[in-house]
């Protein structure tokens, strides 16, 4: 079942980092709003000459139909302005919500809003067979100079506890 979520651009840029985001769509229609897309996109000539990798597949997947535009109706006032209207749209809509950045995580959490972190949803491939047990470590081991080692260590005990149950070990 694919399921509609909100985009943070913590969540986008550290999975395009790493090379999870092809997988989303296989499970989720992902939903952007403008600041989000502001964030991502740090293109504009009058900002910078460079073209970001992460930027640039934003484009790319905005423009073959996978990523969708959805502003919220009223924007939150805390933390910065992408992750305020992710979650405000997430919480609006009743989606889950794709972020990476901890604090803002967890007050979504606690306002009821489902949230998948980055390590979460390389877990969740993991648990779903779609990535071995060497990969879903090796993508926890790239993201812990740019991930809450909080996040990091939740979903290496939902590992263990995955390879246990299926008797794999690396």
């Amino acid at each position: 079942m694919i399921r509609p979520a909100s985009l943070d651009s913590s969540f986008w840029n550290i999975a395009t980092q790493i090379g999870l985001v092809p997988n989303l769509f296989s499970f989720f229609e992902v939903y952007y709003c403008q600041a989000v897309e502001h964030e991502i996109i740090t293109t504009d000539p009058n900002e910078t000459p460079l073209i970001y990798p992460q930027a640039m597949l934003f484009q790319v997947l905005r423009e073959d139909g996978r990523l969708h535009r959805r502003e919220p109706e009223k924007p939150l006032t805390i933390f910065g302005v992408g992750e305020a209207h992710a979650i405000a749209l997430a919480r609006e809509q009743s989606w889950v919500l794709l972020i990476n950045d901890v604090r803002p995580l967890r007050l979504a959490q606690n306002m009821g809003i489902i949230c998948v972190a980055v390590p979460d949803f390389a877990t969740f491939l993991y648990s779903q067979r779609r990535i071995t047990l060497a990969a879903v470590h090796g993508y926890l081991r790239r993201l812990t100079s740019t991930t809450s080692s909080a996040l990091i260590a939740q979903a290496e005990q939902t590992i263990a506890h995955i390879a246990q149950r299926r008797g794999e070990t690396l």
